[in-house]
This record gives structure tokens, sequence and C-alpha cells, in this order.
């Protein structure tokens, strides 16, 4: 089928922005297979759509609906969000981009007539035509900095221009190691943000029963002093464990920190009291004969049970808080973090929010991300279930994206420049 094209735009983008997907020189009414593929740390996965041709051998991803397969109906951005392991892979990891200075080569490629997932990786398949995407986590313009300052370990990311900045600090779960990608996201909107490592790198604590909370405030304590950083208050953005860290933090530092966002984040102190030079702070014991072994995985849904007591006080702060957790949950009871905005005494009650997304589980990453609702985890040498959708997920990313830039806008901008995005147009 000669004469068969695939246009993306814009084919360069950061991985947040939807982009637009057509065919031409189609015959009138052909049925066609749209692929994407893409290989990141040695984890390979795909998606597909099956369409229908308009009279004009036309196929818009943006405007026509894919019949079934991996999505099916309107959706522009299908092909990103849906992506699965492929059935050579078996290993179960979850994708993740650590190098952020390189794009995700996501290749598209068309197929005459309508496939299935078993058949759609036949080498004998011929492709009508060939295109790759390249998505970025990072502006070009964004500078990357190594941290290694006193004990703090991370990376320092920095916009271009004059500063100083709206700052963030970016906090993941009990995974260890360091994470790039939503922090470099989010200081490609305008924010300087840095990445926190916690333990499991460089010459960090190798078990998170020897992390401190010292380490945190004298991380948080650089942060607030860098030029490059506005003086009247910053945020955290954490991730499951992390959000302990976070509302210690508010608790630590009182009006320097405005604003946190908690994406299903932990409100409590757990697993093991938490080191301080000014006492060990308690913590909530999991109850691990509750995890349940299922078909998919570990369920540790009902792993913690804290009492009202136990939960942090973050309200004694000045921050405001923006909670996100998913109704499918499967690692931390969503209602949890509903009776920490229960505890919330009402004259604070305009600092706080939950946002509840159904046919979302645990992992809520920016937008167009591959879905996880189940992967090995190296911390418990076991496959973890994290529960949701892959539609359901997707659609609580763009909504928590979308809300956290948004806050973090509202809530650190002050007297300051708007925060400018910095779009594919300029990449």
């Amino acid at each position: 089928m000669p004469g068969v094209r695939i246009s993306v735009d814009p084919q360069e983008a950061l991985v947040d922005e939807e982009v637009d997907i057509r065919l031409e020189g189609l015959p009138p009414n052909g049925r066609v297979t749209i692929k994407a593929s893409v290989k990141e740390g040695g984890i390979p996965m795909s998606s597909y759509g099956c369409y229908t041709a308009t009279e004009r051998g036309i196929v818009s991803v943006r405007d026509q609906a894919s019949l079934e397969w991996t999505y099916t109906g309107v959706e522009p951005m299908g092909l990103f969000w849906s992506l699965k392991w492929e059935p050579s892979y078996t290993m179960r990891g979850r994708m993740i981009k650590y190098d952020v200075n390189t794009p995700l080569i996501v290749t598209l490629v068309v197929i005459d007539g309508h496939y299935s997932w078993e058949n759609l990786f036949n080498p004998s398949i011929k492709p009508l035509a060939m295109i790759e995407v390249r998505r970025r986590y990072k502006h070009k313009s964004i500078r990357r900095i190594e941290v290694k300052h006193g004990s703090t370990r991370g990376s320092l990311f920095i916009p271009p221009g004059h500063g100083p900045f709206p700052g963030v600090i970016d906090i993941m779960g009990a995974a260890g190691g360091l994470f790039h990608y939503r922090g470099a996201l989010l200081a490609s909107k305008g924010f300087v943000v840095l990445c926190l490592s916690v333990y499991k790198y460089d010459d960090l604590p190798k078990k998170q029963e020897d992390v401190t909370f010292d380490y945190f405030i004298e991380s948080t304590e650089w942060f607030l002093g860098l030029p490059e950083v506005k003086n009247d208050g910053i945020g955290i953005i954490a991730t499951s464990k992390g959000g302990m860290f976070s509302l210690l933090l508010c608790m630590q530092f009182h009006q320097k920190i405005k604003a946190v966002v908690l994406s299903s984040g932990v409100t409590f102190v757990a697993d093991y009291p938490l080191k301080f030079s000014k006492g060990d702070i308690p913590n909530v014991w999991p109850v691990l004969q509750n995890i349940r072994t299922t078909s998919e995985g570990n369920e540790i849904f009902d792993v913690y049970q804290p009492t009202d007591d136990e939960f942090i006080k973050v309200w004694e702060s000045s921050a405001s808080v923006l909670c996100f957790v998913g109704d499918d949950d499967r690692c931390l009871n969503p209602a949890i973090t509903e009776r920490f905005i229960q505890l919330v005494p009402k004259e604070h009650n305009h600092r706080f929010q939950l946002l509840r997304y159904p046919d979302t589980g645990h992992l809520i990453d920016p937008p167009y991300s591959p879905f996880f609702r189940t992967s090995f985890q190296r911390l418990s040498g076991s496959v973890i279930v994290w529960g949701g959708s892959p539609k359901g997920s997707n659609l609580a990313q763009e909504d928590f994206w979308r809300r956290t830039v948004d806050f973090f806008s509202r809530r650190l901008r002050g007297n300051a420049r708007a925060v400018v995005p910095y779009k594919s147009s300029n990449l």
C-alpha cells in the first residue's frame, strides 16, 4: 500500500503534552492498526489501536475511535497511556525514565488490517509507515545539577532566566534511590526543583530504619538558602512514604513551607521510629499478617492501621495541603487519608483538600504515563498490587498534574512573575 503517511504534531514534546497523530494515503474505509512501542531500562512495552479510515483515506487519532484492544473509543493519547508489557517480557518491572536528559523514543508503526495482541508481534509483518516520537521529561533549557552538599544528595533542576523562582522539593516513596522524572517535568513549568534522595543512593543509608529526620532538615535549610529559590516559602511534592517526611518538615519549618502535594501520601510515621537528634519520632508498626497474597501479587492495603493520635498534625503549621488518592489503591487504604482530612480542625479546613479518583491505584504519575496495576518491587522482593485501571488512572493523572501545577503556581508565585511552562514549540 504505497503512499501511506503518518505524522505526529509535535513530534518532540514534553511528556504531559498531547500530540496529534494522523494517517493519510489509505484506501477509502481501509482497516489499519497503529502500534506504539518503547523500550526503556530493558523493559519493552507496546500498545495499539484498530481504526477504519474515512472515505478520503484518513485516520485522525484525535477525532476517530479505536475499535478494539489496548484502548477503545476516541483517545488522542491512548497509544501512550495504554502501553503494556510485551509478551516476551516476564520480569514485571516498572518502566521508569532515569536519564531525563534523553527523550523516551516511542516508535509508531502503521499495519494493514486489524490485529490481535497475540499476532501483533509476528516478525513477518511489514509496516506501511513508521515514525519516531520523542517524549521529554525535561525541557532542554532546564539545567540539572548533581547535589552533594553536606549530607544532602539529589538533583537540582533550575529554569532559565533571571530568578529567583518558586521552589519545590520532590520526595518519592520507600523504593529508595533517586528519581528525576517528576521533578524535571515540574521544573519545565518554571519551578526550581530539588529531587531529594532518601536512602539507597550514593553514600546515604542502605536501610529505611537508618534514615534520620536531621537529614531532611539539613537538606531543606540548604534549599531554602539558594539564591535561585524565592525566599518567601517553598512547596513539597511527595509520594507514598515521602508524605510523612513532607508533613514533618511543615511542622519543623512552619511559615517557610507553604504548599504540600501528597500523591497517595503516608500521613503518619510508618514502619520504623524516625531517628532524630532531638528524640526519635514514634511510628506506626505494619501489621504484616494483613498482607494478602492474590493471583496478581501481594496487597498491603490493610497493613497500616493508625489511630487518630498517630497522624501528623500538620494543621498546626501554616502549610496548605492537597491530597490525591485512588479509590482502588491496593497498597495504602485511601480511607486512612480520608480520616486524616476529617481530623483537620474546622478553622483550618480551608487549607486542606482531598481528591479521590475512581479506578485509580497507588501510582499517580504525570499524564500519559504507562499504567502498572502490578510490578515487581525490589524492596519487598515480591510483586506488589498497586491497583487501578489504565483509563481510570490516566484520567486521574491528567487531573492530578493540572491541579498540582496550578496549586504550586498560586501558592508559591506570590508577587513574582507568572510561572511559565516551556512548550514543545521551543524545544
